[in-house]
């Protein structure tokens, strides 16, 4: 891709993500089969853990809290100035700002009291969507992305998207969320890093100097095949391994498709999202 023609694919991408997420809350709010399905797969979700790993869960979820946040964002403008650019150090908390302000306003804005049927119980969940924690977590790991370099990036893209992915899914174990709020968050997360990537992208297409080159250490190149293979075997197998020997944890999510669906479609987005921005930002 031209240089001239990134800024276009990447504002193209954002506006992609910003309609995906509007679709997600007119399923999950606005059909009743798609809220029906939102409080089938929460129920599934419910029964991986039992009250022995609740700390557990709870502390993944944390991990996207505002200090964690802020100290993320931190550590990622220093990895920009290190790269020497400088564009990239003002984007960071341009985006993460961006995107978890809107999702706070979002969420009352949009509240809404969902009547979630769950074990026979009528449970309320207004004003959850999107989720703030699912915000932090892909917008955090979308930052991460843009300011590596190319070398590390596909590493990146795995590890951001495995955190983020985590981060979700102990949101929907532990009830905090609905699997909707989580696929709003990411969403959300991902049309601001696409519009920060693409203001980059223009202004260094414009003025060339502002992007310098990075410093003359740069890793061994990695093979994003390779990574996703060893990353999908590892995670399928240590998953198996701790769900059926850990205490307190079942498998009962397996018994249900829309638990199924539901994981599937979490993980399916939180990798496309940082592999999408990885293979987007080739070579820059």
């Amino acid at each position: 891709m031209g240089v001239s023609r990134r800024p276009l694919a990447l504002l193209a991408f954002a506006a992609l993500s910003a309609a995906g997420a509007v679709a997600v809350w007119l399923v999950a709010l606005g059909v009743p089969r798609g809220r029906a399905l939102d409080a089938s797969a929460l129920e599934a979700f419910n029964g991986v853990a039992r009250p022995p790993l609740s700390p557990s869960i709870n502390g993944i979820a944390h991990l996207a809290d505002p200090a964690p946040l802020v100290l993320g964002g931190l550590a990622l403008v220093g990895i920009a100035l290190w790269r020497r650019r400088p564009l990239l150090a003002l984007a960071v908390p341009a985006i993460l700002l961006g995107a978890n302000a809107t999702t706070q306003f979002l969420k009352p804005t949009l509240a809404d009291v969902r009547l979630i049927e769950l074990s026979n119980i009528q449970s309320v969940y207004p004003g959850s969507w999107p989720s703030g924690h699912a915000t932090a977590a892909m917008s955090l790991a979308l930052c991460a992305v843009l300011v590596v370099g190319p070398q590390l990036r596909p590493l990146v893209a795995l590890l951001g998207a495995g955190f983020a992915v985590a981060v979700g899914y102990a949101l929907v174990v532990a009830s905090w969320h609905l699997p909707s709020d989580v696929l709003g968050g990411y969403l959300v997360a991902a049309t601001f890093a696409l519009a920060g990537a693409a203001a980059v992208a223009a202004l260094e297409a414009r003025d060339p100097a502002r992007r310098s080159a990075a410093p003359a250490f740069t890793p061994a190149l990695i093979s994003a095949p390779a990574l996703a293979a060893m990353a999908a075997t590892t995670v399928a197998v240590g998953s198996v391994a701790i769900t059926a020997q850990a205490p307190g944890m079942t498998l009962s999510a397996l018994e249900h498709p829309s638990g199924i669906v539901a994981g599937l479609g979490i993980a399916a987005l939180g990798l496309a999202l940082t592999a999408g921005l990885a293979v987007a930002l080739r070579n820059n």
